[in-house]
């Protein structure tokens, strides 16, 4: 089967994810598919219609070796009518655990088939010294890969399902993961009241009527709400712990990790 259409639906805080996400959609489309990306990061926001003739792609970071809760919220919204699906999970230069796994688990449960999966370095959004100017080149070249993998195996298969990859990364029951102790937190002196962070929020942790407070136990710490901030009022809390903790997981992480895909 050849796809019609590809739409790559995305959860991304600090943007990386919506780079290799873009990386994928334009590999498509010079392979003669029409193919776009969509946002499905902030809250309640509407998810892409997928059909049977198209091919899904879902694109997530790994949390902590897990899919981000408000991520699986959204794909949870997403049905497929025995789709052909893309996994693409972005990581920090250190494990996705049973992120792969869990996003399987999901996307199966609404009628999609999982046919291939990439796990892409990207640069880790809260340890900030660690993968810096990832994704590069040799790791987006790897997505170029996997799109070209996905659709030239979909072409040689009559069906999704005889096209499906059974060799799912991960172990059940998945791996334990209760965020880090670090949130988005606002200045209220630099805050000037757009809401933009609220509207972008994954996890509908901030008031949109007091975008200066942030709901701390909803929070997932994404980084989403930093980056859109036009006044540079949000950072994260933490202090000297945060300080620490990067530093000892910068040192752990010293050597390169390299992206790799499976179709």
């Amino acid at each position: 089967m050849t796809p019609a259409t590809c739409t790559v639906a995305y959860f991304t805080g600090a943007g990386t994810t919506r780079v290799v996400s873009e990386r994928f959609a334009a590999a498509v489309e010079q392979a003669g598919v029409s193919a776009g990306a969509v946002d499905i990061t902030p809250h309640g926001s509407e998810v892409p219609a997928f059909g049977s003739d198209g091919l899904a792609v879902f694109a997530v970071p790994s949390y902590g070796g897990r899919v981000p809760a408000p991520a699986l919220e959204q794909i949870a919204c997403c049905e497929g009518r025995d789709t052909p699906a893309v996994l693409i999970v972005t990581f920090g230069n250190r494990a996705v655990d049973d992120t792969f796994l869990e996003l399987a688990d999901t996307v199966r449960e609404h009628g999609f088939v999982p046919v291939a999966l990439g796990a892409i370095v990207a640069h880790h959004s809260l340890m900030i010294d660690v993968a810096q100017g990832r994704p590069d080149a040799t790791d987006l070249a790897a997505v170029d890969r996997l799109a070209r993998g996905a659709l030239d195996k979909l072409a040689q298969a009559p069906t999704a399902r005889d096209a499906e990859l059974l060799d799912i990364p991960g172990n059940r029951p998945y791996r334990d993961f209760n965020g880090v102790p670090f949130r988005a937190q606002a200045d209220p002196g630099v805050c000037i009241g757009c809401g933009a962070c609220a509207r972008q929020c994954p996890a509908a942790a901030i008031d949109p009527e007091n975008p200066a407070q942030t709901d701390a136990d909803a929070c997932v710490t994404c980084m989403r709400c930093i980056a859109v901030c036009p006044a540079g009022a949000r950072s994260l809390s933490g202090g000297d712990a945060l300080a620490a903790q990067r530093a000892a997981f910068t040192e752990r992480l010293a050597q390169r990790v390299e992206s790799y895909v499976m179709a």
